[in-house]
């Protein structure tokens, strides 16, 4: 029988973390293949399930994110086209806090770690605020109406995929919300601060967020370790699909080319201003 000594910088080469044993393994029997797929699998249990997802979906969220951002930190000058964000995602945060109520399924339940998570009146609140109080009559893009039947689809099928929607979007509200949210308040018009609106989807009344999001990480953990190998392999698959058609809904709010045709507008007025003081100078010299 052979026998494999697996050295301390082959378990690096691995991708072991610290918590496996500093003394060199003993792996008997197998080849180097063999034994890094095992090195790799320990590390693996090791691994916070929370941390396995953000890895395996780091791609496809950065897309994600470059996205929102393009999106909509070149509208913040736009109530329309933030509204109209707000619209698209209200429609998902209110099918997955119904389907909490529909399903009453004990791990679903579990995520929604405080009462303060719930964000479907504060939605409401900001889109009669942005969209005005005929806002419910929009009629949705194409891209939401897939969504929402995907969930529905989910919901039928699989409804415990369900919570890959709810971790990654409300875990997203809690942080990329909130950087947005900072954003409109530091680059917004500014015309009248004394009345300026404070958006409520992103406002959770003075709760401590960092620690919000660290109830959220432990429940999703908590409901991983009863996963089987298969299901966690299915509840990334579902991640990646949550920014996928996240994309593509907010890739279907309009408005932005008004937003930059009034910045056009406004830099040329600028600028031809200044070339009559010049021009106005010359002539008078």
């Amino acid at each position: 029988m052979q026998v494999y000594v697996v050295f301390d910088a082959h378990r690096a080469t691995a991708g072991i973390t610290s918590s496996v044993p500093i003394l060199s393994s003993l792996i008997f029997g197998f080849g180097w293949d063999t034994t890094l797929r095992i090195l790799r699998a320990m590390a693996q249990n090791n691994e916070l399930f929370t941390t396995r997802m953000r890895k395996a979906t780091r791609k496809i969220h950065s897309v994600s994110d470059a996205l929102v951002n393009a999106k909509f930190a070149i509208s913040l000058r736009d109530e329309a086209v933030w509204g109209g964000g707000l619209f698209v995602f209200y429609h998902i945060f209110e099918f997955l806090e119904g389907a909490k109520e529909r399903l009453n399924i004990p791990d679903y339940n579990k995520l929604f770690t405080h009462k303060i998570l719930y964000r479907k009146h504060a939605f409401e609140e900001d889109l009669t605020h942005y969209l005005g109080p005929d806002w419910s009559s929009i009629p949705k893009s194409a891209a939401l109406e897939n969504y929402l039947e995907h969930l529905q689809n989910l919901e039928r099928e699989n409804p415990k995929l369900l919570m890959a929607y709810v971790y990654h979007l409300y875990l997203g509200l809690l942080s990329g919300g909130q950087i947005l949210s900072k954003k409109r308040k530091m680059f917004g018009d500014g015309s009248n601060k004394e009345n300026e609106y404070c958006d409520k989807v992103t406002d959770f009344n003075g709760f401590d967020i960092n620690q919000l999001k660290n109830d959220f990480k432990t429940a999703m953990n908590e409901i991983a370790d009863k996963m089987s190998e298969v299901e966690k392999e299915q509840f990334i698959e579902e991640s990646n699909q949550v920014f996928l058609m996240n994309n593509l809904i907010v890739n279907s709010v309009g408005g932005q080319s008004k937003v930059l045709y009034n910045l056009l507008y406004k830099t040329t007025a600028v600028l031809l201003l200044f070339v009559g003081v010049v021009v106005a100078y010359k002539m008078h010299k």
